[in-house]
């Protein structure tokens, strides 16, 4: 069965970027009849704004973005991450790391996804260190990742990215490494996500294949960008859903390329959103890694 799933980051509100992302991955799983499940991304602390929670969850059911169970917190979930941390450090694989930002920018090579971490503190003994990082290390085969919209690319990770955190030095869990567990644990079957994170999609195969996983389907559509900028929830680009659902669903529609009904102006929001549903096409979503909504 098809298990797709939305995971916002309560950082603030949602954005037309978010809303893309949502209607796209409800539009995918929908249209197989699968299901589309809610993921509260909150374990980053320093991020999360106590409004955000409700106002995602108000903004999702006025666009008629209903999800099946229960929204799931990865707050709720830090036994499962030690448990699966503690399952790759017992492969050997992990170490160690007090290198600080400073000391990476003056050592290491910068590449595409930040600086490239080639092992300076693999051999080091950091046992009695307060503060330290946990870095998860990676070999030179490439890792191929099978992309439903951007097509086939290969990544070196022991070129490219180098050994990466999957443990920060707060002793908070990392984005990578928290959401293979928590793919894991919900059983999701296909992802439909933005395409910034496609360079981060063959770190995550590598923690799946590690922990013997099964790895999702991806798909990974263009950003909404303006002025060639990713919209942030930082750039106060505010959505007005009082009265405007049927645009909104309209322009997301029209940003992903998808099929318009002449008569979508005398539909009404449910009839808008079964159509797009039936409709729904993938292979017209453009490959694009961003695309400007003005």
């Amino acid at each position: 069965m098809y298990i797709g799933r939305f995971a916002p980051t309560p950082s603030g509100d949602l954005h037309f970027g978010s809303l893309v992302t949502a209607i796209a991955s409800y539009c995918d799983a929908r249209k197989v009849g699968g299901q589309w499940l809610l993921k509260i991304d909150d374990i980053d602390k320093q991020r999360v704004k106590n409004y955000s929670v409700q106002s995602i969850l108000k903004t999702l059911e006025s666009l008629n973005l209903f999800w099946d169970l229960t929204e799931s917190y990865q707050s709720h979930r830090l036994e499962e991450y030690e448990f699966y941390f503690e399952k790759l450090s017992g492969m050997n694989k992990t170490y160690r790391c007090d290198c600080s930002r400073k000391y990476l920018s003056n050592n290491a090579k910068l590449g595409e996804d930040g600086y490239i971490y080639p092992g300076f503190c693999k051999n080091k003994n950091l046992m009695n260190h307060n503060s330290f990082s946990t870095r998860m290390e990676v070999n030179k085969i490439p890792i191929v990742v099978e992309d439903q919209i951007q097509g086939k690319i290969s990544q070196n990770l022991s070129k490219e990215i180098g050994d990466f955190v999957i443990k920060r030095s707060d002793r908070q869990f990392s984005y990578q490494f928290s959401v293979c567990v928590d793919n894991k644990l919900d059983k999701i079957t296909n992802i439909v996500r933005g395409a910034d994170l496609l360079s981060s999609t063959p770190r995550q195969i590598y923690l799946q294949k590690l922990l013997d996983f099964n790895i999702p389907k991806f798909s990974h559509i263009p950003i909404a960008t303006i002025d060639k900028k990713k919209i942030s929830k930082s750039d106060d680009y505010k959505i007005l859903i009082k009265s405007n659902q049927k645009d909104i669903w309209i322009k997301v529609l029209n940003f992903l390329n998808q099929p318009i009904s002449k008569t979508f102006s005398q539909m009404n929001l449910e009839e808008i959103i079964e159509y797009a549903i039936k409709n729904w096409a993938m292979e017209k979503i453009s490959p694009s890694y961003s695309i400007d909504i003005f």
